[in-house]
């Protein structure tokens, strides 16, 4: 199992505007990862079946759910001025 890392850098704090584009930006972002949320959600639901009756993982679904909570936490350290790069606005699968 691979663990997850989080880097966050600040260098400089953030004007007016770009404060403004910050609140922008994660409502957007935000309303896109809580639809891939439920989606990630129901995918969780069919990995546990999987589990159940294969034995093991399938991989598809274990990234797919691995790139959703990267981005979650990506857009969470953004949202709370932790770092200033800006994450996409749909996860990377």
């Amino acid at each position: 199992m691979d663990t997850v890392k989080v880097k966050i850098d600040s260098e400089e704090q953030a004007s007016r505007l770009e404060l403004l584009i910050r609140f922008v930006w994660c409502a957007v972002a935000g309303l896109i990862l809580n639809i891939v949320g439920l989606v990630a959600f129901c995918a969780l639901v069919v990995q546990w079946f999987y589990i159940l009756v294969f034995g093991k993982r399938h991989m598809g679904i274990a990234n797919f759910v691995n790139a959703y909570l990267v981005a979650y936490t990506g857009l969470y350290a953004y949202m709370y001025l932790s770092t200033e790069e800006r994450p996409p606005l749909v996860p990377q699968f």
